[in-house]
């Protein structure tokens, strides 16, 4: 019987290399999120482990690919502290500059995102 060499390419009928092209699409993926910081750096690893058989002329092989990806870019914001309607404290987004009314009605009270002024 004539066995084919085992290489990266043929090991297990060609499934290391799928997840290897599984896990590269993962990472084109991420570059391209415009959410990611694109000079972050992606990693691919492959690990192959070969434990003979005590007994000689055999060896199990043990294979996965993993990719680190980085996340998302981080934000920031500002929130205002106060009471709402339920008078609880609680986190109220700053509104941009000139993009929304006040944050606060003129009794005092919290005014929901969105809403119209009075």
């Amino acid at each position: 019987m004539d066995l084919p060499e085992i290489n990266l390419d043929v090991l297990d009928n060609g499934a290391l290399m799928e997840l290897a092209g599984a896990e590269l699409r993962k990472i084109c993926a991420n570059i391209a999120d415009p959410n990611i910081p694109p000079e972050a750096k992606r990693k691919m690893q492959i690990n192959i482990v070969i434990k003979p058989n005590p007994k000689g002329g055999r060896a199990d092989i043990d294979y996965d690919v993993k990719s680190t990806l980085p996340g998302p870019a981080g934000g920031r914001t500002m929130a205002y502290i106060a009471q709402g309607h339920d008078n609880r404290l609680a986190l109220f987004q700053v509104p941009p500059a000139g993009g929304q009314p006040p944050l606060f009605d003129e009794k005092e009270n919290v005014r929901p995102l969105g809403a119209k002024e009075a």
